[in-house]
């Protein structure tokens, strides 16, 4: 298990979000894993990244509203997003997905449409993974 830090930028429906966070990176047979958790008003989110070789990742969310997505070129995913209210009805279209290596560190890159309780958007995750410096 590796230290890293994880920089992420999402777009959604022309809202930009760009955070940094610290975290692990495992390597699971074909698997890259990477796992770290984010802090907000709604408490603690743990969010684990899973790359498949080079066309497939999933990203699962949990905590008070979780999440789970598939991305995979031309892919069509349908889920749920669990609220503290309810479960609402999740899609996600993945355009396109790009995922490269740097020293065993990830790079993705997937644009997608979404459908959630009928509100269609387009959008972009990156995320940039680097082994966490040595002080």
């Amino acid at each position: 298990m590796m230290e890293i830090r994880a920089f992420f930028r999402s777009t959604a429906g022309g809202v930009e979000f760009r955070k940094i966070y610290n975290g692990t990176l495992q390597v699971i047979g074909n698997q890259t894993v990477v796992n770290y958790c984010e802090e907000d008003d709604n408490g603690v989110t743990k969010t684990e990244i899973r790359i498949v070789g080079d066309d497939f990742v999933a990203v699962s969310r949990t905590g008070v509203f979780s999440n789970y997505l598939e991305f995979a070129k031309n892919y069509h995913y349908t889920g749920e997003y669990l609220t503290p209210y309810g479960k609402i009805p999740v899609e996600a279209f993945t355009k396109s997905l790009e995922v490269e290596f740097e020293d065993g560190c990830p790079t993705v890159t997937a644009k997608y449409f979404s459908s959630l309780m009928g509100e269609k958007t387009e959008n972009e995750f990156y995320l940039v993974v680097r082994k966490k410096s040595a002080k």
